[in-house]
């Protein structure tokens, strides 16, 4: 057996030394180009095929398909006569092939292709015409809905078909596509909802690509809120909050998706499903901001909880400050009723003035309707109320006392013209009005792209220091006066006839307390009771939901502007970098601290006047590259984010997806 393997092995050996006798290479040669253009040779899969085969030939014939489609791998019979390249070059598959080639080259050298000696112009026309289709359905998928039930403008009188219309419009209005439209096939006009839906499609892949490469290998943060629509479906709105390349806080829309089903569980596996698909790693998520509900920021099982487990990481989450500024409010009005009257009034004049005749008689400024979900509609309301208070009065007067009003109508007019008199009504409107008037820009900064946690943080305490310096007597006159000063007809306010004193038969006797209630007293003293109340509440329920959460977080981040008294002390911007997977570099710190503060001593901000966190790195960005550890703390921290108002904004574009029967769960034939 020894020697049979040995004799075997001495027999292989002399056919190799004979090949290589003979010339035969076992790998492809550069010199099998020559005389052979149409050869070409792929490095990847180590193989030759031929161009023209490949380009030009028929996919149902079985011949030489090895140069086709596997490639042509026989090195050792590569040059033989009737064998390999020599095989293929004389095949009639091949010749014909090659002929077809060099008749497609011959047409491309002349100018003389099929489609320039059908018309010449016919590529351009083509393409002025589709890109024209284009315009207008991007105009209508970021402006308008579609909406329509017809694929073409010719149905238009049947049953319609949308605003895609416009196309019959541009054709009016644009003469050299007037022209070109009888040229155009009518089988293959462009409009049906079908091209609608990839146009649409297309261009969304292009926003994610440019979404996704303006990320790059930033952390970002993920913000979502949901809401249902009228089919039972879960719409799911996902932005995500990164620094760009000039350390700018961006905010992008990654996309509405829909879920049949509305479970933490579901909500989680779609938000990473849709991270991954759009080709980003959620390995970069740094934190997570939603509104306070128990499905999104439960503890335990709601998303934020879920998504950390999944992702076997801390993901802190963030209420959604714009959520928690409702909320506040939400309870200061359920803690006085008569803030609750106020806006059960507010709403009845709001039913009232809308009645048709009453409407007509009605000249003051339109009042807003109270939405539970936002509560700058109350403050609208109160200024609307405040602004045309005597134009309310008067229509409410000559409806009481016109007799061709129903009775249930006067009826009403009366009830409300006997509550809007009061002078608590107006005191309780102004009351909440500077309120309200405090927390609204607040409200609406934190609703900015440019938002980050930080500065979040110190708006809303900006704010709670306003409401508490109303806190005054002075305060409180005043706006007393404003309401009590005149009668709520405009007229002097009603003194009494005679001066109050005490009855003589008492003179003799020690008064032990007073003989009868003045109610104007009593009544300043409710008010006032009120009016301290109000801002007690506010004040407090600002503290106990801003100011417990993620405080190691914040601290973190105070400690990177230089008016702290801990500005870049390692220890404290722990938290932020453990976030990011950085290891705090303590020599960093103690080198980029003494370089910020020796120039922040001399040099003042150009446009905020004062050092931020976001002014420090825009302007000291390019020293603190040359310290990893410190400039990835200052990303980081305006990377967290602070509001989920994107999110919510972009549920009022639902609308342009609807169709005309209100199908709301919409797949990509429903687009339209």
């Amino acid at each position: 057996m020894t020697s049979g393997w040995i004799n075997q092995i001495r027999c292989a050996w002399k056919i190799i030394q004979l090949d290589f006798s003979l010339g035969k290479k076992r790998s492809f040669s550069s010199s099998w180009y020559q005389n052979r253009i149409w050869l070409e040779y792929s490095v990847k899969t180590d193989a030759a095929y031929c161009f023209p085969c490949r380009q030009f030939g028929s996919h149902s014939s079985s011949s030489d398909s090895t140069f086709k489609e596997s490639g042509f791998k026989d090195w050792k019979h590569a040059t033989e006569k009737d064998k390999g390249l020599n095989n293929h070059a004389s095949s009639k598959d091949h010749i014909l092939c090659e002929k077809l080639w060099r008749e497609k080259r011959m047409r491309i050298e002349t100018d003389s292709e099929i489609t320039s000696l059908v018309h010449k112009d016919q590529p351009a026309h083509n393409r002025y015409y589709v890109s024209s289709i284009i315009d207008i359905v991007a105009f209508l998928a970021i402006n308008l809905p579609f909406r329509g039930d017809t694929d073409a403008w010719e149905s238009a009188g049947q049953t319609g078909s949308g605003l895609f219309l416009l196309f019959e419009f541009t054709l009016e209005k644009d003469p050299n596509l007037a022209k070109i439209i009888p040229a155009i096939p009518r089988n293959a006009t462009y409009t049906s909802h079908e091209i609608q839906n990839v146009i649409i499609e297309l261009m969304s892949r292009q926003v994610t690509e440019h979404m996704v490469e303006e990320i790059g290998n930033s952390f970002y943060t993920v913000k979502m809120d949901g809401t249902r629509d009228p089919t039972g479906c879960e719409n799911l709105s996902i932005v995500l909050c990164f620094l760009d390349e000039t350390y700018s806080i961006k905010e992008r829309l990654l996309t509405i998706a829909t879920s049949d089903a509305g479970d933490a569980k579901t909500l989680t596996q779609t938000l990473i499903s849709e991270i991954r698909k759009a080709g980003l790693t959620t390995d970069k998520i740094i934190s997570q901001v939603y509104d306070g509900a128990s499905l999104m920021s439960g503890k335990l099982g709601g998303v934020q909880a879920l998504l950390q487990d999944e992702l076997g990481r801390e993901i802190p989450n963030v209420h959604c400050f714009n959520h928690q500024l409702h909320l506040v409010i939400v309870h200061v009005m359920s803690a006085e009723r008569a803030i609750e009257d106020l806006f059960s009034v507010c709403n009845a004049l709001y039913k009232f003035t809308r009645k048709p005749t009453v409407a007509a008689r009605y000249k003051g400024n339109t009042l807003k309707r109270l939405l539970e979900q936002r509560w700058t509609g109350h403050l609208a309301t109160v200024e609307v109320i405040l602004k045309s208070f005597q134009e309310i009065l008067e229509v409410l007067d000559h409806v009481e006392n016109t007799p061709s009003f129903p009775a249930d109508t006067r009826m009403e007019a009366a009830g409300l013209r006997s509550a809007v008199s009061k002078p608590s009504f107006r005191f309780h409107a102004l009351v909440v009005q500077k309120i309200l008037a405090i927390l609204e820009p607040p409200n609406r900064m934190l609703q900015s792209e440019e938002m980050d946690l930080q500065t979040a943080v110190q708006l809303v305490n900006s704010a709670r220091e306003c409401i508490l310096a109303l806190r005054t007597e002075e305060v409180f006159m005043e706006l007393w006066k404003e309401c009590c000063g005149t009668e709520a007809n405009g007229t002097a306010s009603h003194q009494s006839k005679r001066k109050c004193s005490v009855n003589r038969n008492l003179n003799d006797y020690i008064l032990e307390q007073t003989s009868g209630a003045r109610p104007q007293e009593n009544q300043i003293k409710e008010q006032q009771r009120l009016f301290y109340s109000c801002i007690d509440a506010v004040a407090g329920e600002i503290v106990h939901r801003f100011g417990e959460r993620n405080s190691k977080l914040i601290e973190s981040m105070v400690s990177l502007n230089p008016e702290s008294t801990s500005f870049l002390d390692p220890e404290r911007t722990k938290p932020l970098l453990a976030l990011t997977g950085t290891t705090v570099n303590e020599a960093e710190f103690v080198v980029a601290r003494q370089h910020i503060l020796k120039h922040t001593e001399t040099f003042t901000p150009p446009d905020e006047g004062k050092w931020t966190i976001k002014t420090v790195l825009h302007h000291f960005h390019s020293s603190l590259e040359a310290m990893p550890s410190v400039i990835t703390a200052y990303k980081a921290a305006l990377t967290l984010g602070a509001s989920t108002a994107l999110c919510e904004n972009s549920f009022s574009t639902l609308k342009n997806v609807f169709n005309s029967t209100e199908e709301a769960c919409y797949t990509p034939e429903k687009l339209v």
